[in-house]
Formats: structure tokens, sequence, C-alpha cells
């Protein structure tokens, strides 16, 4: 009977372990959306800047990177937007295993 109960708290506690990773791969996939974003738009910034001395020749190149820079952009923050259901979800998947933690450790005491 001791060896039963010590079962559901490594199962919580290996639940717990893999909903954390689910969430780390997940903010760390946030990161690199974010820094990706943060890059284009430097890029895009540099873009803007770099129009002074040869507007006239560069104008049409520079038009259609801008406006590339601008779509992949967009696509990495639709990215970011769609990887917020997952992560909230994650978030709330770890909370169920903490309280769930929590109770174990309420009803060990208990006894």
């Amino acid at each position: 009977m001791a060896g039963r109960k010590d079962v559901l708290p490594r199962i919580v506690a290996l639940k717990r372990q893999k909903a954390e990773q689910d969430l780390a791969v997940l903010q760390a996939r946030q990161r690199q959306f974010e820094s990706r974003i943060k890059t284009l738009q430097e890029e895009l910034a540099k873009a803007d800047s770099s129009i002074a001395d040869f507007q006239a020749l560069r104008l049409a190149s520079q038009n259609g990177h801008a406006r590339r820079l601008m779509q992949e952009i967009d696509r990495v923050q639709a990215d970011l937007a769609a990887l917020a259901g997952p992560m909230h979800l994650a978030r709330e998947a770890l909370k169920r295993i903490l309280n769930s933690e929590d109770q174990l450790a309420r009803d060990a005491s208990g006894r």
C-alpha cells in the first residue's frame, strides 16, 4: 500500500515536468518570433534611411524590398498571434498540475 501512495505524486511530478518543458518550448518560439520581428523592423528602418543618395535609381527596388519586409513582418506577427492560444493552454495545464501537487501535499500532511 505504501508503494501505491508514492506512485501518484511521481506521476504528477512527471506531468509537471512535461508541462514545464512544453511551456518552455512555446516561450522559446515566442522569443524567436519577437526577435525576427525586431530584426525585420530594423532592416526596414535601415532601408528607409538609405534612400537619400540614389533615390531615383533605387526607388523601385526599395519599394519592392520594403513591401516584402512588411509582408514578412505581418506573417511573423500572425505566427506570434497564433502562438497565444497554445501558450494559454500550456499555462493552464501547468496551473492544474501545480494545483494537483498542492492538493497531494495537503492530503499527505493531513494524514
